[in-house]
């Protein structure tokens, strides 16, 4: 039988682990959404640039190895089938902050809707009940800088999928704007445990977290 969950409540100010080189909340000159979006778009980065903005800073994406993409396919198969009508999962896309001066790209996120929802419209984190990072290389960002901006931006749950430890980190109920933003409850899960998956407060189904690790 699968073990109970026992969340970890962390204090709403709880610091991020192992801060980047520059910081969510730093106010010096960067470049906006748009100034990014126009870069991108001119090709100075290349024709198919591996980057994401954070904090207005223009940073390079970890490289995938095998583990991370097994991860990532079998998020994708175990959430379409467990998501129902009105919401869909979505995989390495974009999703614009601009109050944040971010465009990171999550390795999936829930999304409300349907997938043409979009087609003329940003996806932005008040339509993301759930974002998910599967973290290898990548854990201490990770848990610094997008923990920081997911938890600003309001996005209600954020999973980090730590595959060198085998767990889950189900960050949840952000509070506080900013700075001062956090989010207020840490629940770690391990292989053999049950996952709930909650959107927008309502528990839509479980799943062994041993399913979607490779």
């Amino acid at each position: 039988m699968a073990a109970s969950i026992h969340p970890v409540v962390t204090p709403p100010l709880d610091a991020p682990e192992a801060a980047p080189s520059f910081s969510l909340f730093d106010h010096r000159r960067r470049i906006t959404v748009d100034e990014y979006h126009r870069i991108v778009e001119a090709g100075i980065l290349g024709a198919e640039p591996r980057v994401e903005l954070l904090d207005g800073v223009i940073v390079n994406k970890m490289t995938k190895n095998p583990p991370h993409n097994l991860a990532c396919d079998l998020i994708q198969h175990l959430m379409m089938s467990l998501v129902g009508t009105g919401h869909f999962i979505s995989m390495g896309t974009s999703m614009t902050v601009e109050e944040y001066q971010g465009e990171p790209e999550p390795d999936a996120m829930i999304l409300r809707g349907k997938p043409r929802d979009y087609t003329n419209r940003r996806r932005t984190p008040e339509n993301a009940p759930l974002v998910i990072e599967v973290s290898d290389t990548s854990y201490s960002e990770d848990r610094s800088v997008k923990w920081s901006l997911y938890a600003a931006s309001g996005i209600p749950v954020y999973w980090i999928l730590n595959l060198k430890q085998n767990q889950l980190e189900i960050h949840a109920e952000p509070t506080g704007r900013g700075e001062a933003a956090s989010y207020a409850q840490r629940t770690i899960l391990g292989p053999d445990d049950e996952v709930p998956l909650v959107l927008d407060g309502r528990e839509i189904g479980r799943f062994i977290l041993r399913e979607i690790l490779p």
